[in-house]
């Protein structure tokens, strides 16, 4: 079976690894997987990640968890098509550098989704709905919220600033709980309705 799965974040790329047994196209209109990142980079559920990918903390860099994983499912045989905007549907998403068509189709853009295609006649999996709020974060080495390898923390906030010397700053609209855990779930639950 051939799936197309839009999105190469975490979603994306959970979905990617449950279904390695079929044929599977990633397509993402970023350059590069994992980048920008304005999500945490916290996981509460640690086995959630792959267990080979080697991860020992509950914090990470969430850019490097993504490339990580992207990694992991091209070795695996999955097809990552970067720079492909989804521009419309007709007996396959229509895209930035063509036809791509599957048997099923995946939306892991969750509510980053822009498009809200009319797709008539074929399979198209989405996760529900969520309640998004704006959140603020960002990466210091004073910081002990959510202290990574590296000695740096990261530390996020809906309203006032904390003061720090912050090395970065990024924001971005987040369930009410914050951390990877959602994400990788959702993608593994697109991939159990496909099998």
């Amino acid at each position: 079976m051939k799936i197309i799965i839009a999105g190469g974040g975490l979603t994306g790329l959970s979905a990617a690894l449950d279904l390695i047994e079929h044929e599977v196209i990633i397509v993402d209109m970023k350059q590069e997987l994992g980048t920008p990142c304005n999500s945490p980079g916290w996981i509460e559920n640690l086995s959630l990640i792959p267990s080979n990918l080697g991860y020992e903390n509950n914090c990470f860099r969430r850019s490097w968890l993504e490339k990580d994983m992207a990694i992991m499912a091209t070795q695996q045989g999955v097809s990552i098509r970067l720079k492909t905007r989804i521009i419309g549907f007709e007996d396959g998403l229509i895209t930035s550098f063509g036809k791509v068509s599957g048997d099923i189709y995946i939306d892991a853009l969750g509510e980053k989704s822009t498009s809200n295609l009319i797709l008539t006649n074929i399979r198209m999996l989405r996760p529900p709905s969520r309640k998004l709020i704006q959140w603020y974060g960002g990466i210091s080495i004073t910081s002990k919220e959510w202290t990574r390898e590296d000695g740096t923390g990261e530390t996020w906030w809906t309203e006032n600033e904390p003061i720090e010397d912050w090395l970065e700053l990024m924001e971005g609209k987040h369930p009410k709980k914050l951390g990877a855990d959602a994400a990788i779930i959702r993608g593994r639950e697109l991939a159990a309705q496909v099998k």
